[in-house]
């Protein structure tokens, strides 16, 4: 039987840029970018989980506004489903705290990183009316 997860993720913009994070090396998915976030705890709110999960990644205090999309990845032993949310930095500077590295990348940018699986079916939602 397939293990679930819940998983929100942060569209932090900055002008025409977004934020992304390098996985590091003993992670699963290694050194690949993603869209920054992580897993929701049991009876978390996802906008409590996605402001959370950003303070021990990046350092920063930040505002979840909104719920944009919703996004499916599945292999043999995990179905993954990501909540994505527009969000907004209220304070501090993003540090490599929990990531390898990080940046903000315009979607041009984006598209010659090595992105997680789920995270480029993000980036190719965010590719068309949105910016």
């Amino acid at each position: 039987m397939k293990r679930e997860l819940d998983v929100v993720a942060a569209l932090i913009k900055g002008g025409d840029s977004f934020l992304l994070c390098q996985r590091k090396a003993d992670d699963y998915y290694a050194n690949l970018w993603e869209f920054p976030g992580g897993s929701v705890e049991e009876g978390e709110e996802f906008s409590f989980a996605i402001e959370r999960e950003i303070k021990e990644e990046l350092g920063l205090n930040i505002k979840a506004h909104n719920m944009l999309n919703e996004f499916c990845d599945e292999n043999e032993s995990l179905k993954i489903k990501v909540f994505l949310f527009n969000c907004s930095i209220e304070s501090g500077s993003p540090a490599a705290i929990e990531c390898q590295d990080f940046g903000f990348f315009s979607i041009k940018e984006a598209l010659k990183l090595n992105l997680a699986p789920v995270d480029r079916k993000i980036l190719e939602y965010l590719r068309a009316p949105y910016f």
